[in-house]
């Protein structure tokens, strides 16, 4: 998968599932996802979910920590490094 596609890929699911909107322009890349109050708690443990699901990945508890999950491109960063 290309890195572009892991992005588009993790910013199409923030925006649809978590966020309940259907204009993925509501989203940019390097939006903080911390600061805009789009992840919460529970928000998270469905990302990770999603994440391990759809990338084949295992998110150990020491990566959950905010410099991985800032941003779509922080994230689809360490979804690659995995």
């Amino acid at each position: 998968m290309k890195a572009d596609d892991v992005e588009t890929t993790i910013r199409r699911y923030i925006v649809n599932e978590i966020m309940f909107k259907k204009d993925e322009s509501v989203l940019e890349f390097d939006a903080s996802l911390l600061e805009q109050g789009v992840l919460d708690s529970a928000a998270m443990v469905e990302l990770i979910a999603f994440l391990e699901g759809e990338f084949g990945i295992s998110v150990a508890r020491t990566d959950m920590v905010p410099e991985n999950f800032e941003t779509v491109s922080s994230i689809a960063q360490y979804v690659r490094s995995q």
